[in-house]
């Protein structure tokens, strides 16, 4: 991997500039990808010139160091991706320029026709006790204005496209500072973007990490959060489902004390998981028992998991998968895809979705994803 000349920081001190810098030598990438940790002010822009490596099972994931992206569901037509960068920069991250917001058009009546059509079909489920707790997710699709009226060649509307990426993507972390946002175009997948609170394998100082993160409510500043019954059994079915799997594959298992955690506009409920893999096969094998958490299908996960395919009006593509470094420079850190996009210079997709619980009110659980839809509609 080639590193990439910058101020005695090690930093680029312009976003736009560290990727056109590049992007202007070879605009025929195989893969880009920019990540920014929680609470830091620099961000990693990684670039493979040949298309990245096709995987179908997550015990196929090589140790080798590289960046993952994986589907809710591994296919043929939706594989898990590990990009191997031959570019690696570190970049400050610059306060987002001020513009005009764009203007778009939306399919929200129709989404809300269809969201209603999947609940009474997974609350079904719920009620005839074939499952304890089921995610159901949703999308929202953008029409994005068109400018020009005449065709423009492929490479010019990759080098928009990437212009777009940039925008959204300094947008996000300035509005989600605490979030894991990241962006990656390939060939296979297209153009994502992601601000996800939830890790899903931490490598640590001396340890692992993972979380148990599920129920959500409003945030108000100043208030104090009054968890229901629903959310506190929701969380609990996510919790109990990690430590088993932490306790069957990793040593040394701490958790910490249930807590609410804060993200834009809403918070969780939040368990702290941290433990020891002796073996570094240890790290894929646990990552192939914990994806897809109760916090993304539910429980029991096969029958979860086939309702989604059943009752989903459309099929989740990266949502609800996971991405980020592995071993990557010594790093790791696996984030759920959360709060994401899929997007192109005229369109944008955006996903939510939450836990369906026996005690779950339609209108509510509706709510909930207009407001994790949030997140990024704030970016236009």
């Amino acid at each position: 991997m080639q590193p990439i000349t910058a101020d005695s920081n090690g930093c680029h001190h312009n976003i736009n500039h560290a990727i056109w810098h590049l992007l202007q030598k070879q605009n025929t990438w195989g893969a880009v990808v920019m990540y920014r940790k929680p609470h830091s002010n620099r961000f990693a822009l990684l670039l493979q010139e040949s298309q990245p490596r096709v995987l179908q099972q997550i015990d196929e994931i090589p140790l080798t160091g590289g960046y993952v992206i994986a589907p809710f569901q591994p296919s043929p037509t939706c594989p898990i991706q590990f990009v191997e960068p031959d570019f690696q920069i570190t970049c400050l991250l610059e306060w987002p320029q001020h513009c005009a917001a764009q203007t778009y058009t939306d399919d929200t009546k129709t989404q809300r026709a269809n969201y209603a059509h999947s609940f009474e079909q997974a609350h079904r489920r719920l009620m005839n006790g074939e499952l304890q707790k089921m995610v159901l997710s949703r999308r929202l699709n953008l029409q994005l204005p068109i400018h020009e009226t005449t065709e423009v060649s492929g490479d010019e509307n990759f080098m928009r496209l990437m212009e777009a990426a940039c925008g959204y993507f300094q947008k996000a972390c300035h509005y989600r500072p605490n979030s894991f946002v990241a962006f990656w175009w390939t060939k296979e997948s297209g153009a994502w973007l992601v601000a996800t609170p939830e890790p899903l394998l931490e490598r640590r100082q001396h340890d692992w990490g993972t979380v148990a993160l599920a129920g959500t409510l409003p945030w108000v500043e100043g208030e104090k959060p009054q968890w229901n019954e629903k959310n506190l059994e929701e969380q609990a079915i996510v919790s109990r489902f990690v430590e088993r799997h932490l306790r069957e594959t990793a040593v040394d298992v701490r958790k910490s004390d249930i807590y609410s955690l804060h993200t834009g506009n809403i918070q969780h409920l939040c368990t702290d998981f941290s433990f020891t893999l002796e073996q570094p096969g240890q790290v894929t094998q646990l990552l192939a028992k914990l994806h897809p958490t109760p916090a993304v299908c539910g429980l029991p996960r096969p029958e979860a998991f086939q309702a989604i395919l059943a009752d989903e009006t459309s099929p989740r593509h990266y949502y609800a998968g996971f991405s980020g470094p592995l071993l990557l420079e010594g790093e790791t850190h696996l984030y759920v895809s959360l709060r994401c996009m899929q997007f192109t210079t005229q369109t944008a997709t955006l996903y939510a979705g939450g836990g369906i619980m026996p005690g779950s009110n339609e209108n509510d659980e509706w709510e909930e994803t207009q407001r994790k839809l949030q997140t990024m509609l704030k970016l236009f």
